[in-house]
């Protein structure tokens, strides 16, 4: 992946981008694909989130390591999504997954319901449970990094990230999905 950035910046900004992207691109990357499903909508993803930074520049604190990271991350998931928005509306189910023929259609689309569903859960539930439970199922960070990261005890954020599982587990089944 490259980074573009515009002529009009100063070189401190470059620079000081460069780095955020040097030290973020690989996470930022990993939760994209996570949420796409390909490495091509999930590099379109990070490279939107770093436009939406150097589009606001002069109202976020790039320099501020924890805010920059949850709003990196906050900006590459709402991305990755809205890309999944634009490839459902536009491209059949057989062509999303890139598989040969013969492949079982109606359970790739129950499967991608299944998830399209689970997301607009996740994104309905408070933050204090959304967060751990993204941090740990999609970025893979560990209960402990994830507690870490949010400011919180790591025996919370475990008890967080349980009662989410459970939370999104029952919705699901509510829903009719089978887990």
């Amino acid at each position: 992946m490259l980074l573009f950035l515009p002529d009009t910046m100063s070189i401190d900004d470059k620079q000081r981008i460069s780095k955020l992207y040097e030290k973020h691109s690989r996470r930022l990357f990993a939760a994209a694909k996570a949420v796409t499903g390909n490495a091509s909508d999930a590099e379109d993803a990070v490279q939107n989130a770093f436009v939406s930074v150097v589009k606001n520049i002069g109202r976020i604190n790039i320099d501020d390591e924890e805010a920059m990271r949850g709003y990196l991350l906050t900006v590459v998931k709402n991305e990755a999504i809205n890309i999944l928005r634009k490839r459902k509306d536009s491209e059949p189910v057989d062509e999303m997954t890139g598989l040969a023929d013969g492949c079982d259609v109606e359970f790739l689309t129950e499967k991608r319901e299944v998830y399209e569903y689970a997301v607009k859960i996740m994104s309905a539930m408070d933050d204090r449970y959304r967060a751990p439970l993204y941090m740990t199922v999609v970025m893979g960070y560990s209960a402990k990094e994830a507690a870490k990261i949010l400011g919180r005890d790591h025996k919370t954020v475990k008890v967080q990230i349980s009662r989410a599982r459970k939370m999104l587990a029952d919705a699901l089944t509510e829903a009719g999905y089978e887990l």
